[in-house]
């Protein structure tokens, strides 16, 4: 009896996945592939401004009209200060001056928003110098990124 009653399900379940309107299937066959570049390679010391750079790419094409909103925070601080920061349209990609105080890991936190794509990506970057616990910190996150094994139980 509940194997029948199984096989019933199983027939039920398969048939509705083929529910899915042909106009729903087409439109998410037809999102532009996103690539969101965060450029920190201008940041090279501490104690002055520095240009951080932004390129929003759908299907390979710079967009100019994306709502971004950009934030920075020391790594070891995150809970002491987090700056937004004005982002600007500079020709095809965007812009933001960032105040870099001192040596150190940093996290850029962005929120780009277009017709087609809502995304909160991130990036670490160091300037001069880190600490201890800048450099224990980054390498727990290469190990976690990497898929290391070891682990808290």
């Amino acid at each position: 009896m509940y194997k029948h009653l199984l096989i019933i399900m199983c027939v039920l379940f398969l048939a509705g996945c083929n529910l899915v309107d042909q106009n729903t299937h087409d439109k998410y066959q037809k999102d532009p592939e996103t690539k969101i570049v965060i450029d920190t390679s201008s940041i090279t010391e501490a104690g002055k401004t520095s240009e951080v750079n932004l390129h929003v790419l759908e299907d390979g094409k710079e967009i100019t009209d994306a709502d971004v909103t950009l934030y920075l925070r020391p790594a070891k601080e995150a809970e002491v200060w987090n700056e937004e920061y004005e982002v600007t349209q500079n020709g095809n990609h965007y812009t933001a001056n960032l105040d870099i105080p001192e040596d150190g890991l940093y996290l850029i936190s962005t929120h780009i928003e277009t017709s087609h794509t809502n995304a909160s990506p991130t990036k670490f970057f160091t300037v001069g110098e880190l600490d201890m616990f800048e450099e224990v910190f980054l390498q727990e996150f290469k190990n976690e990124e990497h898929g290391s094994g070891a682990g808290h139980h």
